[in-house]
């Protein structure tokens, strides 16, 4: 038997604890499934729900039927398997922060970083350009060092009053922020390092945008364990339609009914190895109750 547990919405402390009573009052089995619809939200919510189901269930594997992104990617990363649908995405491992002066409105806390990625290359690429311009219009009658000089100053002129726009507490609170991220998808993949060598990185500072799409065939560069989603499973799924797809406004977490049937049981890598065997399975039991009537009917 496999628990199957649907978490559609944001990821927040409250859901967190609600998330962790639902699973104490209900879990049956020893391994379950996840299926995880969500837009982000904290952190340390989706920490504490990936740590206790590490450690309540003997495994558990993340079934993504939908959008799953920011700290919903995290909650993924502690998952020993990852199941996609053909709708299924993760994406970056990047914290939301919230504007400023800007009502419950929230920024990748990339968006810093890639500030200042933007304004080192086109400062630098400014400088570099000014000096062979200079040189050149000179005919060799300045110097390097005068046209280095005067390129420098052009650049502390230009982009000296944006940089000083830059909050150097501000950047600080946010490179921590992007740190949490990081640190906690260590600590959650140490149990079954589902996550390839690197990929922490990859996740946290390789993609150019807090919406990039990771569909299943990019999942398979940054995760050991990936698989698409069998029969079962995609019909589970489309039972539960717009629950599966996109996350809600109100919060929905429960237990869903009905079990995966054996032969291609939730969390089995080999799912056709052991539809297989289920079909073995009950070719034996035919042949044995076919012997049996034809022992009774005096065959033998």
């Amino acid at each position: 038997m496999t628990d199957i547990i649907l978490y559609n919405g944001e990821l927040s402390r409250g859901l967190d604890l609600e998330f962790i009573e639902t699973v104490d009052s209900q879990k049956s089995a020893k391994n379950a499934v996840l299926i995880l619809v969500s837009n982000g939200g904290d952190a340390d919510a989706a920490y504490k729900i990936g740590y206790y189901l590490q450690e309540v269930y003997d495994s558990f594997y993340v079934l993504l039927s939908g959008m799953c992104k920011s700290a919903g990617t995290l909650l993924a990363i502690a998952a020993k398997e990852l199941i996609f649908t053909p709708y299924g995405e993760l994406g970056l491992l990047d914290v939301q922060l919230k504007k400023e002066d800007k009502l419950g409105a929230q920024e990748s806390g990339l968006n810093i970083s890639e500030a200042f990625k933007a304004m080192e290359e086109r400062s630098r690429d400014t400088y570099h350009n000014l000096i062979a311009e200079i040189l050149s219009a000179s005919n060799g009658v300045v110097s390097i060092r005068t046209a280095m000089n005067a390129a420098s100053n052009m650049v502390s002129s230009l982009y000296g009053p944006i940089f000083q726009r830059f909050d150097p507490e501000e950047v600080g609170s946010r490179s921590r922020a992007m740190r949490i991220g990081e640190e906690y998808a260590k600590r959650l993949n140490a149990k079954w390092g589902n996550l390839k060598s690197e990929s922490i990185e990859i996740l946290s500072r390789s993609y150019p945008s807090h919406g990039f799409v990771i569909n299943h065939d990019e999942a398979k560069l940054i995760f050991n364990n990936v698989r698409i989603a069998n029969s079962e499973e995609t019909r589970i799924i489309k039972n539960l339609g717009k629950l599966s797809r996109f996350q809600q406004h109100e919060p929905n977490i429960k237990f869903i009914n009905g079990d995966i049937n054996e032969e291609a049981s939730i969390g089995d890598i080999n799912t056709e190895r052991a539809s297989q065997q289920g079909k073995a399975r009950r070719k034996r039991k035919a042949d044995q109750s076919n012997t049996e009537n034809f022992e009774r009917t005096g065959g033998i």
